[in-house]
């Protein structure tokens, strides 16, 4: 299993609007990450606000968690399997 940073989009309910939540925008310079939060009307406008950040320490504890999980699994898939005899 590894996680990763990404965004998430839902519809408000009752309405033709679509929230955008942290959706990467792609960037010349590597360091920063920028992300946009607003809405998406039904034929397509999008009024939102970019915010930007260098995400350094968040992306070091993905990197992190990530490590970790595929030692574990790495391990589950190397240790032998043993049955109970009944």
């Amino acid at each position: 299993m590894s996680y990763e940073l990404s965004y998430m989009r839902f519809r408000i309910p009752g309405t033709t609007v679509t929230a955008r939540i942290v959706e990467a925008v792609e960037t010349a310079d590597p360091q920063y990450d920028v992300f946009d939060v607003g809405i998406e009307h039904e034929h397509g406008g999008i009024d939102s606000i970019v915010v930007g950040a260098s995400a350094y320490s968040l992306k070091k504890a993905v990197a992190n968690l990530n490590r970790t999980c595929d030692e574990k699994n790495a391990a589950d898939t190397e240790a032998p399997v043993t049955t109970a005899a009944a």
